[in-house]
């Protein structure tokens, strides 16, 4: 069986990886240069580091298997950051249950009922009561009313921007366990995964891999439309050139998707707009100084233009970027907000002062370089209800097949789970090859 997959970023060029493994030829064709996807990086001291912050969690067995399976398991080191939260104009330790109950910005009262909610939570071992609930009608009867507003109110928001309130609880439970679950033994901190030589590490490992096998990798390349080719097999036109396949995935995004299919289509496009999507917007700026002690800050303070302050350099050690320090300043956006379209350098100038907000010892002449990046189909939103909406792996189009980060429930987007959903429809395309085969057959 040939399967072409759109897109060769980490769900791409695993699925292939899988396929080829079963025996499967496979042609991957991707719009950038590089593959990677979200995963793409820059070089800063001569060392890469990723556009779009990552990190892995000790009970990411998919990713961490992968690793091990293509011989770079061992380039995996496992940091303990500290973790920082700003709320109030005042910036709080946030890393351990200590820092917890030491947290001013809520009452005493709070902090314990937040406490005792947060353990009642993650003792927990089924989402299933959640799925059909939200996250802002369940969460203030485990932590208060008070906890809510101050944290999770505040993280919801921005995540998921205008559509906060309509989050499925399901999926906020599952984000807890996952950052429970990644603990030292004494819950101190949280152990975090990196690649030494960054995740492009895994990126080339794959792509090397999948090459070898035989797989034909085409970059610098958008597929321009997805249609029923002559005389019925799944084709795709890629610079005007028809690609034949008896199966074809899709692993970018659903309003993507929408926009590659043909107006022939259009009742099953239509139930994909179903599923809204907030985007991603990130400035990766190197800057002079050290602004706190802190990796990953939260912002609980909305009136401030992002929703994460993340210093790279607090996480892995700067002598790997030439001495450089690194700070990620984070963003989820309604597609059609300014920040897509605003000019990098105007955007950076917009920072500033909010980023010396937060860590007073900051000035513009700290900024040595930036690079921006955009992603306006990065984060699905997980309505209540969610599980009846998820997309299935085959589409009502024979021979084409879905598998992005709309398929990830309930757990939140991240490496881990794209490497699950390559596992799964790999399996499902297996399953289903006898009959793609057969159609090709029949119509010829």
């Amino acid at each position: 069986m040939k399967v072409v997959i759109v897109g060769a970023g980490i769900t791409g060029l695993a699925l292939a990886h899988e396929l080829l493994k079963l025996g499967h030829g496979v042609t991957l064709v991707e719009a950038a240069p590089r593959p990677g996807g979200e995963l793409a990086t820059v070089e800063v001291g001569g060392e890469p580091v990723e556009r779009f912050y990552h990190h892995l969690f000790t009970h990411d067995s998919f990713m961490i298997g992968l690793a091990e399976e293509l011989g770079v398991g061992d380039r995996l080191e496992w940091p303990e950051p500290e973790m920082g939260y700003f709320l109030g104009g005042r910036l709080y330790p946030f890393t351990s249950p200590l820092d917890l109950l030491r947290f001013g910005a809520l009452s005493h009262w709070a902090r314990l009922r937040l406490g005792l909610g947060s353990v009642l939570l993650q003792r927990r071992t089924d989402y299933g009561p959640f799925e059909d609930l939200t996250a802002a009608e369940v969460l203030p009867r485990y932590v208060g009313r008070e906890a809510f507003e101050a944290i999770f109110a505040s993280m919801l928001r921005a995540k998921f921007a205008g559509h906060w309130e309509s989050v499925s609880m399901a999926w906020m439970w599952a984000r807890l366990m996952a950052r429970a679950r990644t603990r030292t033994a004494d819950k101190r901190r949280e152990r975090l995964g990196y690649f030494r030589g960054s995740f492009r590490v895994i990126v080339d490992a794959l792509a090397d891999s999948v090459r070898e096998r035989g797989a034909e990798l085409r970059l610098a390349s958008p597929v321009q439309e997805i249609t029923i080719g002559e005389p019925g097999a799944p084709a795709l036109r890629v610079n005007d050139e028809p690609v034949q396949a008896d199966a074809v995935v899709a692993t970018v995004g659903l309003p993507i998707i929408r926009r590659l299919l043909p107006p022939s289509r259009r009742g099953f496009t239509d139930s994909l707009a179903a599923t809204a999507y907030v985007g991603a917007c990130v400035a990766l700026i190197q800057i002079r100084e050290q602004l706190s002690r802190y990796y990953w800050t939260n912002i609980g303070d909305r009136d401030l233009p992002f929703a994460g302050l993340i210093e790279h350099t607090n996480y892995v050690d700067r002598e790997r970027y030439g001495g450089k320090r690194l700070l990620y300043v984070s963003n989820y956006l309604p597609p059609e907000h300014e920040f897509f379209q605003l000019d990098d350098d105007v955007l950076i100038e917009r920072f500033v002062d909010p980023i010396a907000k937060v860590f007073p010892a900051f000035r513009r002449e700290h900024i040595e370089e930036a690079w921006v990046s955009r992603d306006p189909v990065a984060q699905p939103v997980i309505e209540a209800g969610y599980q009846r909406r998820k997309p299935p792996y085959p589409s009502p189009i024979p021979g084409f097949y879905i598998c992005n980060t709309a398929q990830i429930y309930p757990e939140d987007r991240g490496t881990n789970y794209n490497v699950r959903i390559a596992k799964e429809c790999a399996a499902q395309l297996e399953a289903d090859a006898p009959k793609l085969v057969a159609r090709r057959s029949d119509d010829t």
